[in-house]
């Protein structure tokens, strides 16, 4: 938004207003409540949050006080980039970066920035830039980033987006007035686009750097190597690694029931599958399918979930659509980070691929229907 800006407690206006529509008001105190909804919808824990437009700040607000690891703004207009300079004194982990965002992404890329959350909220752009936002918020998107535009179903047929109804109070005192009704629209950047669907969950620090080399060391002299190739569907899998079932470890059980169980009965560590695998240069896993041939996916002793968790930040995992079991072109593919916990289905294809310098070393848990037992009524 170009031009001089007068800015209150509850609203930006552009000076030169005259015959404009709304009187030229760029935001009011109208947009807080929704402008939180979308924030909401953006957060997720410990996320590094990408936010174009900080105008009166609601949004900076909002995610800053849901808990953010690192928060970035993009301000095109002097005046408002000011306002969100002074916010930001005392905020380490906040950065304010005044331009287009068309030229700053960019920028964000080549240093090598990546965002889990990007929300799009600006004033007087034209369609046809709001259209291109998507193609720059790949460059800076993670795996499993969520993107939501305020004006997302302008660009975007709402029926290849994830959206929710917001019904909005209306104010007489407004000089300005929203819709009753407002679709908040969010995708997902799953596999190189922006997709409805994620292919698996990610959760980074899943497991602390202390207790990945602990699980490492109680479990690594009873490694055995295991090699095998198998052709299904015209596919070659193969399978080089070593592994061993993990030793009881109470921090271990405590975070998994802490987490993937927190809505269910606990669970005992020896009641699940839990394996320690370690690849050395050359070695990898490609996997059709883990969950039991001819049983049905509803049977109590069928394996319905996998959870990954690299123990070292080596080495690569891709998975791929859960909906089309021979499809090699569309997967994401992530590289692995210490302590990182990978959530998806034992029906997916998943490949972890070959090591090409020193030991990966993976937590491997597969998960029964049966583990997932709900508390009694």
């Amino acid at each position: 938004m170009q031009g001089e800006v007068i800015i209150s407690d509850d609203r930006i206006q552009l000076k030169d207003s005259t015959g404009m529509l709304n009187d030229g008001i760029v935001m009011d105190k109208v947009a807080k409540d929704i402008t939180e909804e979308f924030c909401k919808i953006v957060h997720t824990p410990n996320a590094c949050i990408l936010d174009v437009g900080f105008g009166l700040g609601y949004s900076a607000n909002k995610f800053y006080e849901l808990g953010v690891k690192s928060y970035t703004v993009i301000e095109i207009n002097p005046q408002i980039y000011n306002k969100a300079c002074e916010w930001a004194k005392d905020k380490p982990n906040v950065k304010v970066l005044m331009g287009d965002w068309q030229n700053v992404i960019p920028e964000l890329k080549s240093a090598g920035e990546k965002f889990d959350g990007i929300f799009m909220d600006t004033y007087g752009d034209r369609l046809e830039k709001y259209t291109n936002f998507e193609r720059h918020a790949k460059m800076v998107a993670d795996h499993n980033c969520i993107l939501s535009i305020y004006e997302y179903p302008s660009i975007r047929d709402t029926d290849t987006l994830n959206f929710v109804y917001l019904d909005l109070p209306q104010k007489s005192d407004y000089p300005i007035a929203l819709k009753a009704s407002h679709r908040l629209c969010w995708s997902y950047f799953v596999a190189g686009e922006w997709r409805k669907e994620k292919y698996f969950e990610r959760v980074d620090n899943f497991l602390s750097d202390k207790l990945c080399d602990t699980i490492i060391k109680e479990n690594e002299d009873t490694l055995v190597f295991k090699k095998g190739l198998a052709t299904i569907d015209d596919i070659d899998h193969s399978r080089n690694f070593y592994h061993t079932p993990v030793k009881y470890n109470a921090e271990l059980e405590q975070v998994l029931n802490d987490t993937i169980f927190s809505r269910f009965k606990k669970v005992k560590f020896d009641d699940l599958w839990i394996g320690l695998l370690k690849y050395t240069v050359g070695h990898g896993y490609d996997r059709h399918v883990e969950s039991n041939k001819g049983m049905p996916l509803d049977d109590p002793n069928q394996m319905v979930d996998c959870i990954e968790v690299a123990l070292n930040d080596i080495g690569s995992t891709q998975v791929y659509d859960e909906w089309y079991k021979n499809n090699r072109e569309t997967f994401s593919n992530v590289k692995a980070k210490k302590g990182q916990m990978l959530h998806y289905k034992t029906y997916q294809h998943v490949q972890y691929n070959k090591v090409e310098e020193g030991d990966r070393w993976q937590l491997l848990i597969f998960l029964k229907n049966s583990n997932y037992k709900k508390h009694p009524i």
